[in-house]
């Protein structure tokens, strides 16, 4: 089947499909951009090799894992629709999706802050667009809701005080009841008394009195964002608005109705960033810590009316790609090709500021690993490659005194390599992937203790007492990480614009897993952060700890930690920190997944690594449950004097616990 023809019958089962939804176009813009790259090659030679050239190129022009990955769901429906044509044929999906898609992670929602939504509406004088933008914060409407809202579908309430019923018609026109409070159906009110009259059936009119499209509406929003400074789009509102109501504890189920989503999953990723209760226990938990006799500072008034720039894209420097690339120019074709593919495949998943670092790591073990396999073990191409070659250059790792955490590390990646190069469709002896892992080492978690803390935080504030720009933000940074638990590479991504002082949170983007998570701040992390806030240089550059003209590296945090870690006789690492954060909680009466949460972390048992237990926590807690059984307190038990060696042994069990 020619091209043409095959996108055409494609493009009528879209619309036998999907009927008059926005999905058939969205398809098809996605087919056309591939096949436009694809050039004049049949449909029928398409391999995995042009799906990467394809997201190759897709990451040049900087475009977000979301839309490269809703593009190769367009290309593998496709061709999965092309082998269904005929079925007698072999052929096989060049998209691979454990090959090719790109992690995502999994992002907060992209809520607008309160401050901002108070600066749109403050300068929205006309009636018709208060009462627009107004349906998307307060009834959380999508744009084309708005724009197909009729006259008919708006039901005024019996009382001003009562909720007004609206009627909208949504995706896949299914149709849901929503609410307008008081305040917001007095907008649609206004702006019903000064519409004009018309044939026109639209709630909302443009200046020629027909309805206004989604085009028109965003637009407007456009040119108001502009005069008030600020970066908001129509869906920002409706993710504010499901914020809003998850921040007051609404039921789940009731807030995904209001929504018009049909499976709750969906709702969930609108409130991922809104948890009250596990703001209230970290409160609660800091509160405890304050009491119990650590520093703390009065918190300074937010900073009136600050806008910070939206978070700007970055990409890494291409160079560093290139002169890792070259490290492989030596090798056969066989492998220096495969070599590089993956290298690429990597960095595509780096955050652009640690990419250099993590190219330069990979590439050169990558390089000394197959330099001792092609010099040892006769390997001439991927079919030669047995499972005793990669233990054999195991084994002299081994005995060469490489620690047992490295050659964990160096398996890993060598073995992920092999993986990349099994699914590209290398015909590679399974058995390779079987090698034994080596057994890491798990020893306790390296917290500092309450003591050590003590000594260093009041070390941190009489160093940093001037607050110069340097010294304001040296301690801000190290309260973040010290109240926050956030990993060093976490800290020098932050941007402005993740730092919502006015709501008392810090967003942290693209963590180690690929998710955001929110911290919360501390009202002395609160007093640090504004104070270096107003002394930042004003700059293009949205980072937050951007100073004379650079970024601070993570080595320059670690040394300036371990200066202060020297004054005070403490030993001092940002990880270290991350491990004191997560135990001082949960020895304050957080959970022990709520302190997860806090972390980033995708497991429990990770968490466990993190949080440790003091003893004295556990005999607390001990008492209080066995106090709560028995009704007495444990030191109130009853001891048989005539038995005097087992009092003695229960009393020592006690303390013991």
């Amino acid at each position: 089947m020619e091209t043409p023809q095959a996108v055409e019958m494609f493009t009528q089962y879209l619309h036998r499909r999907y009927g008059d939804r926005s999905t058939p176009k969205h398809y098809l813009s996605d087919l056309r951009i591939f096949l436009s790259q694809l050039g004049s090659k049949p449909l029928r030679e398409v391999t995995a090799r042009d799906i990467d050239h394809f997201i190759d190129r897709q990451h040049g022009q900087r475009l977000a894992p979301t839309t490269i990955n809703r593009r190769l769901a367009t290309l593998h429906t496709f061709f999965e629709w092309l082998a269904a044509q005929a079925p007698d044929e072999p052929r096989s999906n060049p998209v691979h999706w454990r090959h090719h898609r790109i992690r995502e992670g999994q992002p907060l929602p992209r809520d607008a802050s309160d401050l901002d939504v108070d600066r749109l509406f403050r300068i929205i004088e006309d009636g018709r667009d208060a009462a627009m933008f107004g349906l998307m914060v307060g009834a959380g409407l999508r744009v084309e809701e708005v724009a197909h809202l009729k006259l008919a579908d708006l039901t005024a309430p019996d009382r001003p005080d009562q909720m007004a019923p609206l009627r909208v018609r949504g995706k896949g026109g299914k149709e849901r009841l929503v609410w307008l409070t008081p305040s917001w159906h007095a907008k649609v009110a206004d702006w019903l008394q000064e519409r004009p009259s018309t044939e026109s059936e639209h709630l909302f009119l443009n200046q020629h009195g027909r309805g206004l499209s989604k085009d028109g509406i965003q637009y407007r929003l456009k040119r108001y964002c502009h005069a008030a400074g600020i970066t908001l789009t129509c869906h920002q509102l409706r993710h504010t608005f499901a914020r809003r109501l998850a921040e007051q504890r609404m039921p789940i189920e009731s807030l995904s109705k209001l929504l018009g989503h049909v499976f709750v999953t969906t709702t969930q990723r609108y409130t991922s960033g809104a948890d009250p209760d596990l703001r209230d226990l970290f409160q609660e938990a800091m509160s405890r810590l304050e009491e119990m006799g650590q520093l703390a500072e009065p918190r300074q008034e937010p900073i009136p009316e600050m806008r910070w720039p939206s978070r700007q894209p970055e990409q890494a420097d291409p160079a560093k790609l290139t002169v890792g690339l070259s490290r492989f120019d030596a090798f056969p074709a066989w492998l220096r090709d495969e070599l590089r593919a993956y290298t690429q495949y990597r960095w595509r998943g780096w955050k652009p500021h640690l990419a250099a670092r993590y190219v330069t790591r990979l590439t050169c073990q990558l390089k000394n690993a197959w330099l001792w396999l092609l010099d040892h073990r006769a390997i001439d191409g991927w079919a030669a490659l047995l499972r005793s070659d990669l233990e054999s250059w195991l084994d002299e790792r081994r005995q060469g005194g490489l620690s047992t955490q490295s050659q964990y590390t160096e398996l890993c990646d060598l073995r992920a390599f092999l993986q990349f190069v099994i699914d590209r469709g290398q015909l590679v002896n399974p058995n390779v992937l079987r090698i034994v892992t080596p057994s890491t080492p798990n020893p306790l978690p390296k917290h500092l203790t309450d003591a050590e803390y003590e000594r260093l935080l009041k070390t941190v504030l009489a160093e940093t007492a001037e607050l110069t720009p340097v010294l304001a933000a040296a301690r801000a940074w190290f309260l973040t990480l010290a109240h926050t638990g956030m990993r060093v590479n976490e800290l020098l991504d932050l941007r402005l614009g993740d730092i919502d002082l006015a709501s008392e949170r810090i967003f942290i983007r693209n963590g180690k897993n690929g998710g955001d998570r929110i911290s919360f701040i501390t009202p002395m992390l609160a007093s640090a952060l504004q104070s270096y806030l107003t002394q930042r240089t004003t700059t293009e550059n949205d980072h937050l700890w951007f100073h004379e003209g650079r970024l601070p590296s993570d080595g320059a945090v670690r040394n300036q930690l371990r200066k202060w870690g020297a004054i005070c006789n403490v030993s001092v690492t940002p990880h270290r920190l991350r491990h004191t954060f997560a135990t001082r909680l949960i020895n304050h009466g957080m959970s022990l997944e709520s302190v997860r949460k806090l972390l980033g972390h995708r497991s429990l048992q990770m968490t466990q690594h993190y949080a440790r237990l003091y003893d004295s926590t556990v005999k607390a807690q001990f008492r209080s449950a066995t106090a709560a059984l028995e009704g007495i307190s444990v030191s109130d038990w009853p001891m048989p004097t005539s038995i005097p060696t087992v009092a003695q042994d229960m009393s020592q069990l006690v303390d013991s616990v």
